[in-house]
């Protein structure tokens, strides 16, 4: 199965090595300058003990419990990698947001292809 890249859903590993399921996005200043990176309704992510069929099931706890705030603003210097979850994880996660009210019409995108030469593949380097 192809992963969902239509959305801004991803898997944050912070320096202190805690794992974030979130929707991510970026805080810009006036320039339009990033300057942060906003964590909207974050879950932390960890791996339990593999099940008798040797799956690994994923445990999904609340980011911060000692606040009602769902979206929390970090700096990118406590930022390791940012990266799409596993369809899996996503569609679990895509559920836990629906409890909360949000609609799957506002997680999903439609994706975008753009064609160059009837080439419809990334880039090869990014911008800065």
């Amino acid at each position: 199965m192809e992963l969902k890249t239509n959305h801004n859903v991803r898997v944050v590993t912070l320096t202190t090595t805690e794992r974030v399921l979130c929707l991510f996005g970026e805080v810009r200043n006036d320039e339009q300058a990033v300057v942060g990176y906003r964590l909207i309704y974050p879950f932390l992510l960890s791996m339990s003990e593999p099940n008798e069929d040797g799956t690994i099931p994923i445990e999904y706890r609340r980011f911060c419990p000692y606040s009602p705030q769902e979206e929390h603003r970090i700096s990118g210097d406590h930022i390791i990698s940012v990266v799409f979850p596993d369809n899996g994880i996503l569609d679990n996660y895509v559920e836990k947001l629906k409890e909360y009210g949000f609609p799957e019409d506002q997680i999903f995108f439609e994706e975008q292809t753009e064609e160059v030469n009837g080439d419809s593949s990334e880039p090869t380097e990014a911008g800065e």
